[in-house]
């Protein structure tokens, strides 16, 4: 009988885990730009390329909320130009072969009649392009935000992953906008409704086994 409990908690256990709500810590630092007191200074925890400008606030310019307060603007606050090639950066530790996943929200500056622009997300060699087009409804900085999500394997002890601004052709009019980045572990499958029905019959069977055995 005590093997068979010690079975059950066993399986309790495996499903636990693969449950919703076993949440991983974020790998990224600042992810929501929450830390950063400044918009032309390097938001905390990443690393500038091509400009040092970018951080603006919800309450400033109405843009629809995605998480907090803060939001990254890859073309840079003031930046007129917005010249191909803004960005940020940061380096992650990862585990070779281990699944991550990448979310973020998107959205661009959505100026009226602006052009589409092009946000480049690499993980180490690993690049993904997002085109951002003006739906010409919403208004400036007016465009709410989506959530974008990818996958990788990681191929190296220390992954960098970058934003960068890899398309303009309209002079800073329609900048991509990214909030709330969150890396980690890739969570684990959830068992089908019907699997654990299944788990559940087996285990009513083995106790009514032992019940019949005893008779």
């Amino acid at each position: 009988m005590k093997k068979q409990l010690r079975m059950c908690l066993a399986i309790g256990a495996a499903i636990s885990m693969t449950l919703p709500g076993s949440a991983f810590a974020n790998l990224i630092v600042n992810g929501g730009f929450e830390a950063s007191t400044s918009t032309t200074t390097t938001p905390p925890g990443w690393t500038n390329v091509g400009h040092s400008e970018g951080v603006l606030a919800y309450s400033l310019f109405g843009t629809p909320a995605y998480e907090g307060l803060n939001f990254y603007d890859l073309g840079g606050f003031g930046d007129v130009s917005g010249p191909a090639g803004d960005g940020i950066k940061q380096d992650v530790v990862t585990t070779v072969g281990t699944t991550y996943t990448l979310e973020f929200g998107l959205t661009s500056e959505n100026g009226f009649g602006a052009l589409d622009t092009t946000l480049t997300v690499c993980l180490n060699s690993s690049c993904f392009d997002f085109t951002q087009s003006a739906d010409n409804v919403s208004g400036n900085l007016g465009k709410p935000f989506v959530m974008q999500t990818l996958g990788y394997i990681a191929t190296s002890a220390l992954t960098t992953i970058s934003f960068i601004e890899s398309i303009n052709l309209d002079i800073g009019n329609n900048d991509p906008m990214i909030d709330n980045v969150i890396f980690d572990v890739a969570a684990a499958a959830v068992p089908e409704p019907g699997s654990l029905a299944l788990l559940g019959l087996g285990l009513a069977g083995m106790g009514l086994a032992r019940r019949r055995k005893k008779v």
